[in-house]
């Protein structure tokens, strides 16, 4: 039950404790109701006529104090379990939703705004957790405490407890009532905030170009008019289940005056005696309290479904299937038969079949567009073909796990993550487990040693994302260390070379070189130049693959390829005096 509600499938710890915290805290709530029956006790006593003894009156303080204490421990207890159970609980679901995106298809990925799975993995899976670990326990002795308090109302007097029932059915119409309202302004708060993250990202990734094109600061503009409409739209969220709590609280009031008024109305002055009735008078009221409170629990706690749909959302996007009974390639030759891709109706590969042998390197060459980018990712299987096949020494990629895909195919490409950790820590991010002297000898075979040991830490220096510290030059050739230390017999060079100035150019080259020995190297390429001396080239255009040979054999076909390389190597023309 607790499971089905939080959404996740827990591990049988977190279960148990919310098990635990469950009892304990409707034993809390049941103990609260104890004061509450003490007083129902010494009215009645004092009704009956004589005022009671004082060994009775010590009873009766010495029951209400341990009531209390034993109240407040069994809250205190049930606070840690559903504490240590909301946090584990929530620390697996984030663990598991940031896998099942590791082997989401990079198109699922690149379909979403920059910075939503961020924002769902921190920020609003912060917000669920506070939600579920500070209202969960509220909402179990917000039912408890109601619960136990009827039971002495209607010892009290059974016809007062259906008066006060009566009431509650109208009451409950309410609280789906409130639940619309919620949904719906959580939706709209959604949206409006992933539209105000993905301005924030975009506007923070542009802040040097928006200094020099963006004088008028129009994009810092729009970023405080997305910040405002989060602002309005949290507003809204927060008070748009109102009117139905509102009404919620007003029927529960409703009751209480109902069950007094009743009780004035029909009351036999040899029934319940008036000291017994006020005593139900204020049980009533704080049942109704109780369950105003309850109400506010409940709303909040829809909220947090609605969060919970968001990251259910992302749970139900389709990875990329793993198959039952994997199987490793014994060899590596690359090949692709009658592949095709789509991106929603427009097919990005059309029909391309390939063989590209073990120690060969093939550049994929072509206009913007033609789908260069798009058929190497199906080559490292970042998304499955539509049609056709793309195999691994025989092995379809889709009957690869993703450990074996990993370890066979590596890319190295035109834009490089680098992350919050060492130098030596991001070049063996593929091999974690690299000796330091194969780590040195990957960054000397990829030109870039030397500038490591110039850095001031060495190896050590801590790198990020954003690092200044090396150039674009060097980022490159550190990706190219970190392939050459992984080591896998099939590399994807995405336009590795297309940013760099000519000094850099040429010490990547000579890296490219040492990697691509030996390994089915397949190379998007931007400047021909760099791939001419390529065993084999593959012309793309508009998906299909229209030419195919060396370098010297595309010259002599006159078409596409000739094209290009004619454009490429064109004289400047003469400027004007």
């Amino acid at each position: 039950m607790i499971t089905s509600f939080l959404g996740f499938d827990l591990s049988p710890s977190p279960e148990s404790r919310f098990g635990r915290g469950l009892v304990l805290g409707t034993l809390g709530a049941c103990v609260d109701a104890l004061p509450w029956f003490l007083l129902a006790l010494a009215l009645g006593s004092l009704a009956g006529g004589g005022l009671p003894e004082p060994g009775d009156i010590a009873l009766v303080a010495a029951l209400g104090v341990a009531g209390l204490v034993a109240g407040s421990l069994f809250k205190a207890a049930a606070l840690n379990e559903n504490f240590r159970a909301t946090y584990t609980a929530v620390a697996h679901a984030r663990l598991d939703l940031a896998n099942h995106i590791a082997r989401l298809p990079a198109g699922t990925l690149l379909s979403r705004r920059d910075g939503a799975l961020a924002d769902l993995l921190t920020a609003r899976f912060a917000i669920y957790q506070d939600i579920i670990t500070h209202v969960w326990g509220l909402v179990i002795a917000g039912v408890a405490l109601p619960v136990s308090l009827f039971g002495l109302l209607v010892w009290l007097d059974w016809r007062l407890a259906l008066v006060n029932l009566a009431f509650l059915p109208l009451a409950l119409a309410a609280i789906p009532w409130s639940y619309r309202l919620l949904d719906r302004a959580g939706a709209h708060v959604s949206r409006v905030r992933d539209g105000a993250v993905a301005g924030v990202v975009e506007a923070l990734g542009a802040a040097r170009d928006a200094r020099f094109f963006d004088p008028q600061g129009s994009r810092i503009k729009s970023v405080h008019a997305d910040l405002d409409a989060l602002r309005s739209a949290c507003i809204r969220t927060e008070t748009a289940p109102a009117p139905a709590l509102l009404a919620w609280g007003l029927v529960l009031n409703l009751a209480t005056v109902g069950v007094i008024g009743f009780a004035t109305l029909v009351r036999d002055p040899s029934g319940t005696p008036v000291l017994v009735l006020i005593a139900a008078f204020l049980i009533a009221l704080r049942l109704n309290n109780a369950l105003v409170e309850l109400g506010l629990y409940l709303a909040e706690l829809r909220f947090s479904r609605t969060i919970l749909g968001q990251i259910r959302a992302v749970f139900l996007e389709p990875a990329l299937p793993e198959p039952a009974s994997p199987v490793h390639p014994s060899s590596f030759a690359l090949r692709g038969e009658d592949v095709t891709f789509s991106f929603g109706p427009e097919r990005a590969i059309d029909s391309v079949s390939f063989d590209i042998q073990p120690g060969t390197v093939t550049a994929l060459v072509g206009p913007s567009g033609a789908g260069k980018s798009t058929l190497a990712s199906l080559m490292a299987r970042l998304w499955d073909v539509d049609g056709g096949r793309i195999t691994i020494g025989g092995v379809d990629l889709r009957d690869m796990d993703a450990r074996t895909l990993n370890e066979t195919v590596s890319m190295v490409l035109q834009d490089i993550t680098l992350f919050d950790l060492s130098v030596r820590d991001n070049i063996r991010f593929g091999r974690p487990d690299a000796p330091p002297h194969e780590v040195e000898a990957a960054a000397r075979a990829a030109c870039i040693h030397d500038r490591i040991v110039s850095l001031p830490e060495g190896y050590d220096t801590l790198l990020s994302a954003d690092t200044v510290l090396l150039s674009g030059g060097e980022r490159q050739r550190l990706a190219i260390a970190r392939a050459l230390l992984k080591n896998a017999p099939v590399l994807i060079l995405d336009e590795a070379t297309s940013s760099l100035d000519l000094e850099n150019e040429a010490l990547v080259q000579r890296a490219l070189n040492a990697l691509c020995a030996e390994r089915t190297v397949v190379a998007i390429a931007h400047r021909l130049w760099t791939i001419r001396n390529a065993d084999q080239i593959l012309v793309l255009d508009k998906g299909r693959i229209i030419e195919r040979g060396r370098h010297d054999e595309l010259l002599a076909l006159d078409g596409l390829y000739a094209h290009l390389w004619r454009a490429q190597n064109a004289p400047a023309p003469a400027s004007a005096a």
